[in-house]
């Protein structure tokens, strides 16, 4: 399928894989594939996409629980995103994200921008070309971030997970870690003055039950 004059996308899904690309087509394009007892839905609102997936329901309005769905988008390099995902994964390469959040599964980026990044029971694995503002947490699974280039500050929480943070060397960082049962190790960065370059933006990590790595590469 598909839809032209785009300029956000939003899917809210339960159960899937989603699989999300950044494309040189001025038109976004929308591929599922169904498994089981799921239903997809796709509607145009303007210039914003919506996409839902869901179990189908039975008698009484109890839900099946027995099927799932693979969708794949593409969207312009210019249209923004939000994806939510229960019981399913989120990869991207090369799109901007307002917000990845799953709840029991994986959040993975390729050569992304993102705002809100979020698991529950699940990872996060992001290579952002430029980060800031974010704010990226997660809730028993680690988080790992290679970012290119900083634009704002960014805060990387985890509850039962390791933190690693891998920054270029364009990247102008005011280094705060702190962590509770775990332990802080900066790689490349002078512990007793944590700056890297100009030190124009903080960059906040923090764990709880876990251990935190930032790393100048």
């Amino acid at each position: 399928m598909i839809f032209e004059n785009v300029r956000e996308v939003e899917l809210n899904t339960v159960g899937a894989q989603v699989k999300i690309e950044g494309w040189e087509n001025n038109y976004v394009e929308v591929n599922y594939v169904l498994h089981g007892e799921v239903n997809v839905s796709v509607e145009q609102r303007g210039s914003r996409l919506i996409i839902r997936e869901e179990q189908k329901k039975k008698f009484f309005n109890l839900v099946r629980n027995s099927g799932w769905a693979e969708i794949g988008v593409r969207v312009p390099k210019g249209v923004v995103v939000k994806a939510r995902n229960v019981n399913g994964e989120i990869t991207a390469r090369g799109v901007r994200l307002t917000e990845a959040t799953t709840v029991n599964g994986t959040v993975e980026l390729e050569e992304c921008e993102a705002e809100f990044l979020k698991s529950v029971n699940g990872g996060i694995n992001a290579h952002l070309v430029t980060a800031g503002p974010l704010r990226a947490s997660t809730v028993n699974g680690k988080i790992s971030l290679t970012i290119e280039e900083l634009e704002d500050d960014i805060e990387v929480s985890a509850v039962n997970g390791d933190v690693m943070i891998r920054l270029s060397d364009f990247c102008d960082a005011r280094i705060v870690a702190s962590r509770v049962n775990g332990e802080v190790r900066l790689v490349g960065i002078d512990p007793d003055d944590p700056v890297v370059g100009a030190g124009t933006y903080r960059v906040k990590a923090s764990t709880v039950n876990g251990g935190v790595r930032v790393e100048l590469i």
